[in-house]
This record gives C-alpha cells, sequence and structure tokens, in this order.
C-alpha cells in the first residue's frame, strides 16, 4: 500500500520498506478511532481505520499511521505529518455533530462545567456506557463522554467521573514518540483539585468492585 510506504520511507528516510502495507477502512470504530498490528513472520502491516478517515487528507493520514508504526516497531521519531495529525484530533471536535444527550448527565455536565470550567467548555455528546468497566471515558473523535449507567443512582460520583472526562476534553493529550498521554502532571494535580477527590476514589472502587460482583465479571 503506498500510503503505509510512504509514511514508512518519511520516519526512517535511509531504510528500505521491506514491508507489505494494508490499510482496511471500517464502521466498527467510533470517531476517528484506529488501530494496527504487525505480523513479523510475514511482515506485514495491517491499519483498521475508522471509515471516517477515507475523506481526510493524505497528510494527516500520514501522520496517523507513523505513530502506529512507532508504536509497532517500538521506535522514537517525529514528523511534520504526525504534527498535523494531532492538531487535527485536538480540533476536530469542533465539527462534531452534538446530538446525542441523556437528561441526568446533561445536569451533571452543566454542574460540572458552571462550577469548575466558568461554563467555557461547549457541550459534548453525553450517552450512557454499557457495563461496569468503565466508569467514564472521552472520546476526542466523537466528542463524546459515556458514563457507565451504575453512576446513576451516585450523584456525588457521577460528578466526579464527569469531572474527570470533562478535564479529557478540555486539557487534550500530548504526544512524544507516537505515544499519546492522557494523564499528565498537570491533568492529575487538577483531578486532585476536586474537592473530597481521595474520598470520592475510595467510593468509586467499592461501588465498581461491588457491581463487578453482582454482573458476574469476577
Amino acid at each position: 500500500m503506498r500510503l503505509v510506504e510512504k509514511s514508512f520511507q518519511d520516519l526512517f528516510p535511509d531504510k528500505k520498506f521491506q514491508y507489505t502495507g494494508v490499510v482496511n477502512y471500517s464502521g466498527r470504530f467510533k470517531g476517528f478511532n484506529a488501530n494496527a498490528k504487525l505480523n513479523r513472520s510475514t511482515k506485514t502491516f495491517t491499519f483498521n481505520l475508522s471509515k471516517k478517515w477515507r475523506g481526510v487528507d493524505e497528510s494527516i493520514k500520514i501522520g496517523l499511521i507513523q505513530g502506529l508504526i512507532l508504536r509497532l516497531l517500538r521506535k522514537k521519531g517525529r514528523t511534520i505529518s504526525m504534527d498535523l495529525y494531532e492538531n487535527f484530533i485536538k480540533n476536530v471536535h469542533i465539527a462534531v455533530p452534538k446530538t446525542k444527550s441523556h437528561p441526568i448527565l446533561e445536569e451533571s455536565f452543566n454542574r460540572i462545567n458552571k462550577l469548575y470550567f466558568a461554563g467555557m467548555i461547549e457541550k459534548p455528546n453525553l450517552i450512557l456506557g454499557k457495563g461496569s468497566r468503565t466508569l467514564g471515558n472521552y472520546d476526542y473523535g466523537a466528542d463524546t463522554i459515556s458514563i457507565s449507567r451504575i453512576l446513576l443512582p451516585y450523584i456525588d460520583l457521577l460528578d466526579y467521573v464527569m469531572y474527570h472526562e470533562v478535564l479529557h476534553k478540555k486539557n487534550k493529550f500530548k504526544s512524544k514518540n507516537g505515544r499519546s498521554f492522557h494523564h499528565t502532571s498537570r491533568f492529575r494535580k487538577q483531578e486532585k483539585a476536586y474537592p473530597n477527590a481521595k474520598e470520592l476514589e475510595l467510593k468509586l472502587g467499592r461501588i465498581s468492585s461491588k457491581k463487578k460482583k453482582l454482573f458476574g465479571l469476577f
């Protein structure tokens, strides 16, 4: 695949491309997510991208693939295309339609936004997550916060997890050598600034453990 070869050669101009590159577009992914794998015996890179990547500029797609290549090969590097990719992901939320919401989650978001962010955070999509393994998640590409339904009866915990996910939306992430870092020292400092954070973390652990046992997840 020309796209994979071009991505590799831009990263390693002094090395010969001795791999097979495969790029698949799939509707299984949310937003602009992707994954990759390397079959070392056949020397095949396989990149699975959300179908939303089809219409994205090639230079940005190259940045995505380059980051994945570095992770697979456990190498370090940085290119202009990787910078373009990072800027794209950090700002794609602006164009994402905000069509999904949930009344309890929206109330929680509005409280958190007003109290801790001066009402300056644009409301993302808000959905209930499935299961209890993941209590909260923010998807950059889909501009979506999902919160586990097990937190609905616990407003204090719901607001705390909502605060955590809104921090992700606000701070985005830092990238280095193809890896993204979401829980930076700055993030952790802001997270700990939430009132009674330690106590809420302990309560979250108890609630999560209790629910996992209830659903037979151990």
